[in-house]
């Protein structure tokens, strides 16, 4: 049986010299190879002829000798492979910054599961949302920010989140809400209060030199995120940037199959004096203590079981436009989290026209 295979495969690649001399010799460049097409014509004529030699013993011989019995049994296929084992070198990366396609990847056995698709799910209605202020605060209107959050997160995911964090990206010519965060906490069903509004400083939206001398973008993404409850850190300092990130809280966000890098912390004297401006690396950066406030308003008061994102299986990207995640039956998939929805636009404050065409 070997030895037919052999020869099977010798009349195969003398057939396949042949079919390829034929079409390279009649293609555009057949006049320039003509020349030396007959200087080799001989020896093509030689390997032709053994080739043909082979494949006629070869027929002639399958007729005439009887196959053993276990070359007649067909084989049984291979069994699967172990999912996780076949994965294994394809889960998510451990991204210290955005876009870090050189981070190392993750320790340890995790079990993989293959992404299905995004399912269409009917639109959901607009929350029936209200924000407040709390007492002690100095008046503000918070009517254009009600709006933008009523049509644009939709009821269905709104539900499974206690606090909001709505997070404008604009550059500082754009509004008055350019480069601020409001942070909202649901206090009844449809209610939010405002709890705080700070500076922030989110990313340089171009190509920045790492201290490695690598070039990496620094784009914040627009959208909706959640928290990631297993990497949140009061003390933490970026490998890639070599910068401090007091009281960082990673988003929960996969993007390429590689868990993003990107965070909210605190900040050094530099990037305090920045705030306002897009000056960051990506994450959202503010001061040091405010940081260190909503490190303890979420890692105390937030914890609970949030609702999945769909993750495209094509790009594994997880959605940024709050599509859930559900199970055959159609039910949401959840797991445990902070209970914090991150809302960034590139936004930086409303017009009169713009507020009542919103309502």
């Amino acid at each position: 049986m070997g030895w037919w295979l052999r020869s099977l495969s010798v009349a195969f690649v003398v057939s396949g010299v042949a079919v390829c001399a034929y079409v390279l010799l009649r293609g555009e460049h057949g006049q320039q190879l003509t020349a030396e097409t007959v200087r080799l014509r001989p020896a093509f004529d030689d390997l032709m002829t053994q080739g043909n030699a082979a494949l006629a013993t070869l027929l002639e011989t399958s007729r005439q000798e009887p196959q053993p019995a276990a070359a007649q049994s067909a084989r049984a296929p291979a069994a699967p492979a172990d999912p996780a084992i076949q994965l294994r070198g394809q889960l998510p990366y451990v991204v210290i910054e955005p876009k870090d396609v050189g981070a190392p990847a993750m320790a340890g056995d995790v079990a993989a599961v293959a992404p299905k698709a995004e399912t269409t799910v009917a639109a959901s209605p607009m929350p029936d949302l209200r924000l407040t202020q709390a007492r002690d605060q100095e008046p503000m209107d918070l009517s254009p920010v009600e709006a933008r959050l009523r049509s644009r997160v939709s009821k269905d995911v709104l539900k499974h989140f206690d606090l909001v964090l709505y997070v404008s990206k604009a550059t500082p010519d754009k509004g008055s809400w350019a480069q601020n965060m409001f942070v909202l906490a649901k206090t009844d069903t449809s209610i939010y209060e405002l709890r705080h509004s700070w500076k922030v400083s989110t990313g340089k939206e171009e190509p920045v030199k790492s201290p490695s001398g690598r070039m990496l973008g620094t784009n914040t993404p627009e959208g909706m995120f959640k928290l990631d409850r297993y990497r949140a850190y009061e003390d933490y300092t970026s490998r890639q940037w070599k910068s401090p990130m007091p009281y960082a809280i990673f988003f929960d966000w996969q993007i390429e199959g590689r868990a993003s890098g990107l965070a909210i912390h605190g900040s050094d004297a530099k990037g305090e004096a920045e705030l306002g401006t897009r000056a960051s690396h990506g994450c959202i950066r503010m001061t040091t203590d405010n940081a260190r406030t909503l490190f303890r308003l979420i890692t105390e008061n937030y914890k609970g079981r949030v609702p999945k994102f769909q993750i495209d299986p094509r790009t594994g990207t997880m959605s940024t436009k709050g599509a859930l995640a559900r199970d055959d039956n159609g039910n949401v998939v959840m797991t445990t989290g902070y209970k914090v929805l991150v809302f960034i636009e590139d936004y930086g404050g409303p017009s009169n026209d713009q507020i009542a065409a919103l309502f």
